[in-house]
């Protein structure tokens, strides 16, 4: 379906209009169209631009949501604690089954090392139990593919083994899946809730939503270049999927509650021995933390830093420090590598918005957030790209406690992805996926976008086919170049040795 202007929706009436086109909202606009419910996405930018698109791209297995907050001997004592993190672990493994079931398409499966290190956070024997548990009990069909072997069997195996510093008791080898396009996810999603009967509005912000007469009232404001306007639409609920901005959309929540803490992950992309491409490690930092080095194409990327904050997530930016940070621990766990910062090739950071509870921030669980002060508002905080689609059953849970059963929840994709083999195909996403920039087209339409050039080879030769077929004169074909120049940089910072 082509773009919808503006004005067609003016006084509109909807069941549910969904804030924010990220993974959560897209899978809770696939899941309440499915279920019958007329339902309005809207994104101040394009699909899948925001916290979505700066992930570390990994389908994590659940094991390390195992692991308590608490000293191991007050174990005994928090039973109810330890049983709700298996049940939040077994979801995690249940989603990631679902979607290497689902989307294969869209992942590529890896070999991970886990190495057993004296002074490790954890007892090994925990670490090894939590692994073969999650494996026996949750895994659905889609194998950890989880074993332990010595350091001179996995040597052999493997080229960054023999790179990590030694003595190591243990090794642990599992298998594990990357997203191969976090991006695509989001628009695949959005496309298949548009099918199946969602409206799909980009670069339309809310500006404020109001209560009148047992509905919500929301101003919706053009942000596409060279346009403007302003409409006003009515609903009977809203779901506030905006991630880390949830607290920050006019009118979407009570402004003495905050619903989310934005956690910075920050992520580094290096060149790493040619020996070692396709292999992954998971290990913990010096800081106790999750530390992570990701295989991607002939590149590795290492991270991510775990970090709360506080501002606004447009302006968190990389610091100088996260980069020595990261490079640091790298180089601690591979003492040969001896990485600076002329071995980075560009970093990126996002912010996740973490729950909060009673004050304090929680990992988990992901939350639909009601309020019987504000009917028919719900907030979802808390998820990960690989719990979208939980997140939006929870999402359309609490729309049928509301408004009632209508039909049955989505199963599988109806949407078909274009495979681009010609300009004719780039011609046909461009008229239907609703493509607006050129960086819409780069990042998260075509692969270009997650080439080692981040796009910049074939942005001339993309702005053409844009121009032609949107009918762009020659000024907003350039600026739609700078605009993409500028926002790359921004997204995905070169570093200065």
């Amino acid at each position: 379906m082509g773009r919808l202007p503006l004005n067609s929706l003016d006084h509109d009436t909807y069941d549910v209009i969904v804030v924010g086109a990220g993974a959560v909202g897209c899978a809770s606009a696939r899941e309440l169209a499915a279920r019958g419910y007329r339902t309005l996405l809207v994104d101040r930018g394009d699909i899948g631009e925001g916290t979505s698109s700066r992930s570390s791209r990994m389908l994590y297995s659940g094991v390390g949501y195992l692991a308590p907050d608490f000293p191991l001997w007050q174990v005994p004592f928090k039973l109810i604690s330890i049983w709700k993190r298996f049940l939040y672990a077994r979801n995690i493994m249940h989603c990631r089954a679902e979607l290497v079931n689902d989307i294969p398409y869209r992942l590529t499966k890896h070999r991970f090392h886990y190495p057993f290190r004296k002074g490790d956070r954890y007892p090994h024997w925990l670490i090894d139990f939590g692994f073969r548990m999650m494996e026996t009990l949750t895994s659905r069909g889609v194998p950890l593919a989880y074993r332990k072997v010595s350091p001179n069997e996995a040597v052999i195996e493997s080229a960054m083994v023999r790179g990590l510093s030694t003595p190591l008791p243990d090794i642990a080898i599992f298998e594990e899946y990357m997203y191969d396009w976090p991006e695509r996810i989001c628009v695949d999603t959005a496309l298949d809730a548009e099918k199946r009967g969602a409206l799909i509005r980009t670069y339309t912000k809310v500006t404020q939503i109001e209560r009148s007469n047992n509905l919500w009232q929301i101003t919706l404001s053009e942000q596409s270049p060279e346009m403007k306007g302003e409409v006003m639409v009515r609903s009977k609920m809203i779901v506030n999927a905006a991630g880390p901005w949830v607290d920050r959309i006019a009118g979407g929540g009570r402004n003495d509650i905050k619903r989310v803490l934005g956690k910075k992950g920050v992520n580094v992309m290096v060149h790493l021995p040619e020996k070692w491409r396709g292999q992954g490690l998971e290990a913990f930092s010096s800081k106790g933390e999750p530390f992570y080095v990701f295989p991607w194409r002939e590149y590795h990327f290492i991270g991510p830093t775990e970090s709360l904050v506080t501002d606004d997530p447009d302006n968190i930016q990389v610091l100088d420090s996260e980069i020595d940070y990261i490079l640091a621990e790298a180089n601690y766990l591979f003492p040969d590598l001896h990485l600076t910062r002329k071995d980075v090739k560009h970093s990126w950071c996002g912010v996740r918005p973490m729950s909060t509870l009673d004050g304090k921030t929680v990992s988990l669980p992901v939350r639909s957030i009601t309020d019987e002060d504000m009917p028919g508002l719900v907030t979802m905080t808390g998820s990960y790209i690989m719990m979208h689609r939980h997140a939006g059953r929870l999402a359309a849970k609490s729309v049928e406690k509301y408004l009632g059963k209508r039909g049955q929840p989505a199963n599988g994709m109806t949407y078909k992805p274009i495979k681009v083999e010609n300009v004719n195909d780039i011609i046909k996403i461009i008229t239907n996926e609703h493509v607006v920039r050129l960086s819409d087209l780069i990042r998260r339409r075509l692969h270009d976008g997650l080439d080692p050039d981040l796009g910049f080879n074939r942005a001339e030769e993309l702005s053409l086919i844009l121009a032609k077929t949107l009918g762009w004169n020659e000024q907003r074909r350039l600026s739609e170049i700078e605009f993409f120049k500028e926002n790359t940089n921004r997204v995905y910072r070169k570093i200065d040795a």
